[in-house]
């Protein structure tokens, strides 16, 4: 054979080996003229259908009766469909034969339709070859969980994407667990239109360490069928580890707030976290805080109002891995508000009543208001004008301002009370104390025209004058 005649041979083999094989039989009178897929690309478990068009030849001789449509992959011996005495076809007549199909996974897919005949008494056997391309279609659904703890909330995001060129109607996206709780289960949206995403956060309470969250997603396609598609992810979960520490301290100024870090070194979240100061059984302070996350810490102060010295308890209270918990830690509160004391107080006897001044001096870190200081009346001490009592105002931190009070004492008092009122960091103090007045309470002569000393240096002076006048007597006596 001439080398061009072996070229026109395989030209003629490589083009009829590309066609389907229509007959097993001596002539072809019959072959498959189409096969249609529709879907085009079904999704898996899907059903689609296979619709195969029979062509009776026009010169075929006789009707071709057909007995068994059947459809397997190109390696398989295992029917997919089948269907049997589907009827007779005329020459020059068609007939077609639908086959539903599914396939679970997706991938693609050889296939292979064959259609058995019988034809004046010959059997023949027509085979077609059809690719079928099964995708993941619809909206696809992703799962991603958070670190999770025993006995603790764990955030699992579920994203819905529709990657399809058709919108998604009324999906309805719910999830479940194994050995866990789900808070709110079920979302729905009504659409999801092309090429949109949406996800949502499911919160989750493992109660053992292994388990698995699996996201069941229902939607209605643009041509109106219902589709579930259904995905699953591991829920590994720790043992719960619970330890919490208070350190305190104070912070600045006349009335310091007691400073609290609360560190949470366990692996779930501290909730509902309320920190208190106690001083004994009653509660001096009471704060709600919230939440502390695991191995973070978080700072509060807590001012004190009512307390100026004492050793106080800091407790947190709160909730960690479904189970309630508590620590505490102690600190020693020492305030310095406005303070008011008297210093340089000086006395002394002025008309017959005792003038006392001095200063009204604040001692403590913050202003003190609406300052008085008055004598306390007794039944042996008098207050008397221009001030028996004596309006100081304000002092301001670290200052002084000068005050005077008058009173009558009976004989023998050796102290006045004095008492002082004034208002700081808006609570109202009593400050009550005694001026020493025992060098002045002896009682004066009113007719004497002076005090004390005046009297005994006129006696003193008289004395002296007595003598000088014996004196010259007795030596004008001896003179004579």
């Amino acid at each position: 054979m001439s080398r061009r005649a072996l070229s026109v041979a395989l030209l003629v083999v490589v083009v009829f080996a590309g066609l389907p094989a229509p007959t097993l039989g001596a002539e072809a009178t019959a072959y498959i003229d189409d096969v249609s897929v529709s879907p085009a690309q079904p999704t898996p478990g899907e059903r689609f259908i296979l619709s195969t068009t029979v062509q009776n030849a026009q010169n075929s001789p006789s009707n071709l009766q057909v007995t068994d449509v059947y459809v397997r992959t190109a390696s398989g011996s295992n029917d997919l469909a089948r269907a049997e005495d589907l009827g007779t076809i005329p020459p020059g007549s068609d007939l077609q034969i639908p086959l539903s199909v599914r396939l679970a996974d997706a991938g693609t897919y050889d296939l292979r339709v064959t259609v058995v005949g019988r034809s004046d008494g010959q059997v023949q056997r027509l085979q077609y070859p059809v690719v079928v391309r099964v995708r993941e279609g619809g909206p696809q659904v992703t799962v991603e969980v958070g670190d999770a703890v025993i006995g603790t909330e764990t955030p699992v995001q579920v994203t819905v994407s529709n990657g399809e060129e058709e919108v998604a109607r009324n999906l309805r996206l719910s999830v479940a667990a194994e050995d866990a709780t789900v808070r709110n289960d079920t979302r729905v949206v009504p659409r999801l239109d092309s090429g949109q995403a949406q996800t949502f956060q499911f919160d989750v309470t493992p109660g053992a360490t292994d388990s698995e969250v699996t996201a069941t997603l229902r939607y209605t396609t643009a041509d109106g069928n219902a589709r579930t598609t259904t995905t699953t992810a591991p829920l590994a979960a720790d043992e719960l580890r619970e330890n919490v520490r208070l350190d305190a301290t104070l912070g600045d100024g006349a009335r310091p707030a007691v400073v609290v870090d609360v560190t949470n070194l366990g692996n779930a979240p501290l909730e509902d976290l309320v920190l208190s100061l106690r001083d004994g059984d009653a509660t001096v302070v009471g704060n709600p805080v919230g939440t502390v996350a695991a191995e973070s810490t978080r700072t509060v102060r807590l001012n004190v109002s009512s307390v100026d010295r004492a050793t106080l308890d800091v407790v947190a209270d709160y909730e960690t891995g479904g189970r309630d918990g508590s620590a505490a830690t102690t600190i020693d509160y020492v305030a310095a508000p406005g303070r008011i004391s008297l210093t340089g107080v000086d006395v002394e006897r002025e008309d017959g009543k005792i003038h006392i001044s001095g200063s009204a001096s604040n001692v403590g870190l913050s202003d003190a208001q609406s300052v008085v200081v008055r004598v306390v009346p007794t039944d042996s001490v008098t207050p008397e004008r221009p001030y028996k009592e004596y309006f100081v105002g304000s002092v301001p931190a670290s200052d002084f301002a000068s005050f005077d009070l008058y009173a009558t004492v009976d004989d023998g008092v050796t102290s006045v009370p004095v008492e002082v009122t004034y208002l700081a960091d808006g609570r109202e103090r009593t400050v009550e104390t005694t001026v020493d007045v025992s060098d002045l309470s002896q009682p004066v002569d009113s007719n004497d025209g002076g005090g004390g000393l005046g009297t005994t240096l006129l006696l003193v002076g008289g004395l002296v004058a007595l003598l000088i006048v014996v004196g010259v007597g007795i030596y004008a006596y001896r003179r004579r």
